[in-house]
């Protein structure tokens, strides 16, 4: 789990919306002043810093999807943060006075997840650094967030059942969400190759690509040839793309590609990426999913959507009886 530059941020988890996810938040020492809180949950401060950071976060996504929010939206985007901020730290509160008990060895394990993320302990330091976090600080907010996790499942997600006809009923009337379109299981061999590059350039790319379309007739294998010779990221898989539905390759890849049987290679197929050479594994024919099937998924989904349903009936309810004092933004200079 890489958390990079996250923004002052660690990852912690909140009930929003319709589910319980994962977010990057993280709260104010007891220490801060007024003027650096955006608001104090019975007493508690939430951090302005943390509320900016966890809006520059949702801001990055909207930058790369090449869209800006305007004032409006940006005014509304904050209230929403703070308010999932708010209900965090009820949550955080309301674990304390169940008193939820979180071990060091629990805290251990977590920890080793995030570490996961990076080269060594050194580059885990630096993100640290970079973030503004102490290690200390973060196994503290691990804590926090492990207890917030163990009270939700103690108080909501062990006391839901979904029946078995609560499941089916689910199933029959939602058939649309069950068809399942035709499938395909195809690995590739991919010669990048740009539209503008000049032709000498290319043609000198597709033949390289016949040569190793050559060592595939001699019986040579295809996805030890896709790991030593493609230019795409799925090499290291030799060249698997796992199983895809019509409609996801680009239009040359897709027409070649539903055409073929299990075990065919194609011929070269040019698309906007270059050159190809596509191998079938399998081939699903479209189909609607049994009950049986998706029954666990159901099941699991339902008890989803009650949970999050209780969680938020006791944060409402927990909100009504808390003292929360916004604190209004300072005014820029």
């Amino acid at each position: 789990m890489q958390f990079g530059k996250f923004h002052k941020a660690v990852l912690v988890l909140v009930a929003l919306g319709a589910t319980v996810v994962f977010a990057t938040s993280v709260w104010s020492k007891p220490e801060k002043k007024a003027e650096e809180v955006a608001a104090f949950v019975n007493g508690e401060p939430i951090a302005a810093t943390a509320v900016q950071g966890e809006i520059n976060g949702i801001l990055g996504r909207f930058q790369a999807q090449g869209s800006k929010p305007n004032e409006t939206e940006m005014a509304s985007l904050r209230e929403s943060v703070l308010d999932k901020m708010i209900k965090l730290e009820l949550l955080g509160q309301e674990s304390k006075k169940a008193g939820i008990a979180v071990s060091a060895a629990d805290i251990e394990n977590e920890l080793k997840g995030y570490k996961k993320g990076f080269a060594d302990d050194k580059a885990f330091a630096k993100a640290l650094g970079e973030a503004g976090i102490t290690e200390t600080e973060l196994r503290k907010q691990i804590g926090k967030n492990i207890a917030i996790q163990k009270f939700i499942d103690t108080k909501f997600k062990g006391k839901v059942q979904i029946t078995e006809q609560e499941a089916k009923d689910f199933y029959n009337s939602n058939q649309d969400k069950f068809a399942q379109p035709e499938m395909v299981h195809a690995r590739h061999i991919l010669i990048n190759a740009k539209e503008t590059e000049a032709k000498a350039d290319k043609d000198r790319k597709r033949a390289k690509l016949v040569q190793i379309q050559k060592q595939l007739k001699s019986g040579a294998n295809f996805a030890d040839l896709a790991k030593q010779f493609s230019d795409c990221p799925s090499k290291e898989r030799g060249g698997d793309l796992g199983f895809f539905p019509r409609g996801q390759m680009v239009k040359p890849f897709d027409q070649a590609v539903f055409k073929m049987m299990p075990g065919d290679v194609s011929d070269i197929v040019e698309t906007e990426f270059g050159y190809h050479l596509i191998k079938l594994e399998e081939k699903k024919p479209a189909k609607t999913v049994s009950f049986d099937e998706a029954k666990a998924k159901i099941i699991a989904y339902l008890t989803q959507e009650k949970v999050t349903a209780n969680i938020e009936a006791f944060l409402t309810a927990a909100k009504s009886k808390a003292t929360i004092k916004m604190v209004a933004p300072k005014a820029k200079k």
